[in-house]
């Protein structure tokens, strides 16, 4: 049986984090995937209270959390030099990024960021070498300009690996050489992988496989995997992640992949202005964080930060009301 490292245990004693989904495409009213030409300008948060999202965090008993740092519209939180399409060209002109591993840290708590691969904006998007270069060059930024980050989360990668274009994944694609199913060398995923461990060896990387096969590994290497909703439904299946810990590599090679179970407050995973909430109960909350203990992973919770850039009081309100019954809250709260 393949062994955790350090960096793994670490990451595995968090055992609760905030997902944070919040960029343009919550200007944008659209469920999650932004259009990716809609204007910059736009992203205009008129009382962005990162340091609140810290606060709720920790009160909540939460210990790291993961922000959306480039979605898939291509727009990103910090003022990226390889691009204009970010903060730097909004009214806002904060760097989100910065502001957000500022605060969580003052709180104590451990940051790591969202990364997607498939990206709306960028114009040689599908010219593969160069926007893999691209990529490294963002990460790089990312990863030596706002110290160290407990985990890299990528998504996106059915946009060029699925022959569909869409998330959902089919078993046959494997053993068909004419289905056009790819694992990772479009994104030069081997060189940024190693990129990525060269600049901070204790990063551990993510690439989500979506919902239909939560807790499977995408392709190999990964340090992590991620089993994205719980009770997820798919062609009338319940998707149950699969828990195993120890993963055999094409090679033959064992390793040891913990799991992370993500789930949104949202009804997708940004806030829409105006929408209809059926929003979890306390109940659901604190029962998908005994799930995620049970199977000893991490359960990353999403919220969505509304266009004032606050978090919803309904969020707080199950939150804190989550966190009082697993006996986890801080801050003064009960528990």
């Amino acid at each position: 049986m393949a062994q955790a490292n350090q960096a793994q245990k670490d990451w595995m004693s968090l055992k609760y984090g905030m997902f944070i989904h919040f960029g343009l495409t919550t200007f944008e009213g659209i469920d999650e995937c932004g259009s990716g030409s809609f204007p910059a300008e736009r992203f205009d948060p008129t009382e962005l209270d990162i340091a609140g999202w810290a606060k709720l965090a920790k009160e909540s008993g939460m210990n790291y959390a993961v922000l959306t740092a480039k979605h898939v519209d291509g727009f990103c939180l910090w003022p990226s030099r390889f691009t204009e399409y970010s903060v730097k060209n909004s009214p806002c002109q904060v760097d989100v990024v910065g502001e957000f591993v500022r605060e969580f840290r003052k709180q104590g708590l451990k940051v790591g960021l969202y990364y997607a691969l498939w990206d709306r904006n960028f114009p040689l998007y599908h010219e593969d070498a160069t926007y893999a270069a691209y990529m490294r060059n963002q990460i790089q930024e990312l990863l030596t300009q706002y110290g160290d980050l407990v985990e890299l989360w990528f998504d996106g990668g059915w946009d060029k690996e699925h022959p569909t274009k869409e998330w959902m994944y089919d078993s046959a694609w494997e053993t068909d050489p004419s289905s056009g199913l790819k694992h990772g060398e479009v994104w030069e995923w081997d060189t940024l992988y190693q990129m990525i461990h060269q600049l901070q060896p204790d990063c551990l990387v993510a690439n989500n496989t979506s919902s239909d096969r939560p807790g499977a590994v995408r392709y190999f290497p990964v340090d992590l995997r991620i089993a994205e909703r719980c009770d997820y439904i798919y062609q009338e299946k319940v998707c149950e992640a699969d828990s195993r810990q120890t993963w055999i590599k094409p090679d033959g090679q064992k390793v040891f992949l913990p799991l992370e179970y993500c789930n949104t407050l949202t009804p997708n995973w940004y806030y829409r202005h105006g929408q209809d909430v059926l929003h979890p109960s306390h109940f659901t909350i604190a029962g998908w964080y005994e799930k995620a203990r049970q199977k000893n992973a991490n359960l990353l919770l999403n919220v969505g930060p509304d266009r004032r850039g606050k978090i919803p009081e309904y969020h707080v309100y199950y939150l804190h009301k989550a966190a009082e019954k697993l006996g986890i809250a801080k801050n003064g709260l009960k528990g």
